[in-house]
């Protein structure tokens, strides 16, 4: 994706930053629920409470959240309803943002060759590259995605080279490096399966691979029984796959669910900006990241 210049309760002392007692990607929301929008917040600005491109989001703990806020170089951590918890600034414009549970780490993709994992003390423990580092001035890299396996495995996606790297939670270490078919602009993956989702934005398209990128289905999301002009943040549980998709700046975007093999079964929310990011939050609401702003639903 272009980076659209139109988007500019519990006690911390005894939880990390970045810990949960519950990987909340594996709260069932349901298939056919009715939702509600229980609460937004955010509006465009640089205040400790706005933002600037949510261009991701991410649950950190019980009651809290992280986003990140693109054009303000920065990571948000905020309480489910928005209440300002604390600020990682960023030398570069970050363009998505998962959690390692198990190690209570904050990883971050931005605009640079390098992937940055935070402590709970939200200080750079250290940073990795996708390709080895003699090689790295001399490769194109465009780094967009990232998503986190159940085992912590980092899974990065480039849209430059048409992978996606994985990479040791511990020190980042390069595993292996899958070829895709589209772009990957979001990632998510399941963790019972390890089927990786990957949306590809302009594509218009989301693909349902498995481990080894393989596709064994795809998406091509409709509104108004018309192929829609993107396709954005995607996440996936047991409930099925979530997938952001809009037909550009205008409060036409939805979130959209599918079955683990694709087919449509619900549109869970409408008159979105852009749902760039796409997250559970630990009390079972859904959390999305819109441009300027963060919605919340639940349950009717």
């Amino acid at each position: 994706m272009a980076d659209s210049s139109s988007l500019a309760a519990t006690s911390t002392s005894q939880l990390s930053p970045f810990s949960s007692d519950q990987r909340t990607d594996d709260v069932n929301l349901g298939a056919k629920d009715q939702w509600r929008l229980s609460g937004e917040f955010g509006r465009k600005g640089s205040g400790q409470e706005e933002f600037n491109g949510t261009f991701g989001i991410v649950s950190t703990q019980p009651g809290e959240l992280a986003v990140a806020d693109y054009w303000n170089k920065r990571v948000i951590i905020c309480s489910n309803e928005g209440q300002h918890r604390g600020i990682i600034p960023l030398s570069e414009r970050p363009r998505n943002i998962a959690v390692i549970n198990k190690m209570c780490m904050l990883v971050v993709v931005d605009t640079s060759k390098h992937v940055k994992v935070f402590n709970t003390d939200k200080e750079l423990a250290f940073q990795f590259s996708t390709v080895p580092l003699a090689d790295i001035d001399n490769i194109e890299i465009d780094l967009r995605s990232i998503a986190v396996k159940a085992d912590g495995t980092l899974i990065v996606g480039d849209i430059k080279r048409m992978v996606w790297t994985e990479h040791m939670p511990t020190d980042g270490l390069l595993l292996r490096t899958i070829t895709v078919q589209i772009a990957p602009y979001y990632l998510a993956v399941d963790d019972s399966t390890d089927k990786v989702v990957i949306s590809g934005y302009e594509n218009k398209q989301v693909d349902i691979t498995d481990r080894n990128g393989i596709v064994h289905s795809s998406i091509k999301p409709l509104i108004k029984g018309q192929p829609v002009g993107c396709c954005l943040g995607v996440r996936i549980n047991q409930s099925g796959i979530y997938v952001g998709v809009s037909n550009g700046w205008n409060s036409a975007g939805h979130i959209h669910l599918y079955d683990a093999n694709g087919v449509f079964l619900d549109c869970l929310a409408q008159g979105l900006t852009f749902p760039l990011g796409i997250a559970f939050s630990s009390d079972g609401q859904l959390a999305v990241a819109e441009g300027f702003s963060v919605k919340m639903y639940d349950k009717a």
